[in-house]
């Protein structure tokens, strides 16, 4: 009996040896370190907790249901980091394994050529891709970089707070500590609790680049911070005057408010749709970045498959949006150019969105999503598509008229390269702004080709 003991003890240490970030978490049972013990990894991912958390994993699940897995188990090894584990037919068990302490953690990975994938919840900066470019060439470029959903951060009050919208200036405000009670914007006499997340989220850091650093502020060293989004929303539903950010899956019963850009007249809630457009100013994308020059050929195989359908109904069941087509009626505003108002009267809006980058070139989710709105249009048989361009503004509008038509007719290229001939194409130049022509990314949102067809 004594000899039985101590044998099972000796294979435990043998096993935590072996596989050492099940040492950080004892409640793995032997048959679970086993079966980590016996698997085969087939690709690595690391970086962004937002998607490392739960999308992932369940990615990485029924991607080994794909390939022939009988059944799958998710093993924690530690408070990030899992093991997706698949018995095949065969009783052969393969495995994905993931560690997610956050988005620059997977470019530092990538560097040290220590992972497949590095999962982001921002693009790659501008420093980490030039260090990289020498290793994997440019990780901007279509064959690197992968949209694989889109996630909105939603600012949150207390279900009671009658405070409905506030814009970025106002949210830098608050969460700098500069507005201490809510009759500061209008409302009642009570001090504002101000809640955020940990300087290692992702969530965090959207937050501090789309409000704080905007406003060129930091955030309050009175705001109380949380590992959890789910513990944060817990906290904000249960305090009077709290408001915080969590991304979208995470409002739970707390109150989302509309936010804007100041000095900006549309204002957006999070929902799936302003988000799917990403006219929601918070708004933002969660990417994969796979090098083209990678020799793994499961890695690849799972980078086809998160794009496919089957992927992206595993995102909207994880509460993140996907990149499916929807569409939706959408409210009129007098900021838009009354032509335009005309003309979508009677029509609905597509959730598609189309953004460029710098150089005025399509961005990489919306190649991709050209090929995906002609096959929604040709699958309904839809007969009238309306190509609508906006510009950012630049002084001179004429200039602007020139450069919104310039969008939309480069979409309606393609579209027609793609079997697909829109019914009316139109740029009406920088009005109809939905975002401030101050920053970088406001611009970027500005200049897009909205996708309309009749009722």
């Amino acid at each position: 009996m004594i000899h039985q003991c101590f044998r099972r003890i000796i294979t435990t240490l043998l096993l935590l040896t072996a596989f050492p970030s099940i040492a950080t978490n004892l409640d793995i049972s032997q048959q679970q370190a086993q079966k980590l013990h016996q698997a085969e990894i087939l690709f690595t991912m690391k970086g962004s907790n937002t998607i490392g958390e739960k999308l992932a994993p369940a990615l990485a699940a029924k991607y080994l249901i794909e390939r022939g897995a009988t059944e799958t188990e998710i093993i924690q090894t530690h408070t990030v980091e899992k093991t997706v584990i698949g018995t095949m037919q065969n009783g052969d068990i393969q495995a994905i394994d993931i560690k997610a302490h956050g988005s620059s953690t997977g470019f530092k990975a990538l560097a040290d050529s220590n992972t497949d994938i590095a999962m982001s919840s921002r693009r790659v900066k501008d420093k980490e891709r030039q260090s990289l470019m020498g290793q994997y060439g440019d990780l901007k470029a279509m064959a690197n970089e992968y949209t694989i959903a889109v996630d909105g951060l939603a600012v949150i009050v207390h279900p009671d707070l009658n405070i409905k919208q506030l814009n970025t200036k106002q949210l830098s405000m608050i969460f700098s500590g500069e507005l201490t009670n809510w009759r500061e914007l209008g409302g009642i006499n009570q001090p504002i609790s101000v809640f955020a997340r940990d300087d290692n989220s992702g969530t965090y850091d959207t937050f501090k680049s789309l409000v704080l650093k905007r406003h060129k502020v930091t955030l309050s060293d009175n705001a109380k911070r949380y590992e959890s989004s789910g513990e944060l929303s817990e906290q904000v539903s249960s305090t009077f005057g709290a408001i915080g950010f969590v991304a979208l899956p995470y409002v739970n019963k707390a109150k989302a408010i509309a936010v804007s850009e100041e000095g900006v007249a549309l204002s957006f809630k999070p929902n799936k749709f302003t988000v799917s457009t990403e006219d929601y100013v918070l708004s933002r994308r969660l990417y994969l970045y796979y090098p083209s020059n990678n020799s793994n050929k499961y890695a690849q195989d799972f980078m086809n498959f998160v794009l496919g359908n089957k992927a992206q109904t595993v995102v909207e069941q994880n509460h993140l949006i996907s990149l499916k087509v929807n569409d939706a009626t959408v409210r009129f505003n007098r900021n838009y150019p009354p032509r335009y108002l005309n003309m979508i009267r009677e029509s609905k809006r597509l959730s598609i969105t189309f953004h460029f980058d710098q150089n005025l070139e399509l961005d990489n989710k919306g190649k991709r999503d050209i090929a995906r709105l002609a096959e929604y249009v040709k699958n309904r048989r839809l007969k009238d598509l309306f190509v609508f361009g906006f510009s950012a503004e630049s002084g001179d509008a004429e200039k602007d008229k020139a450069l919104s038509e310039s969008l939309a007719n480069q979409i309606t290229e393609q579209l027609k390269a793609s079997g697909i001939t829109p019914f009316y194409t139109q740029g009406y130049g920088s009005r109809g702004a939905i975002a401030s022509n101050e920053t970088a990314n406001g611009k970027a949102k500005n200049q897009r080709v909205e996708i309309w067809v009749g009722r």
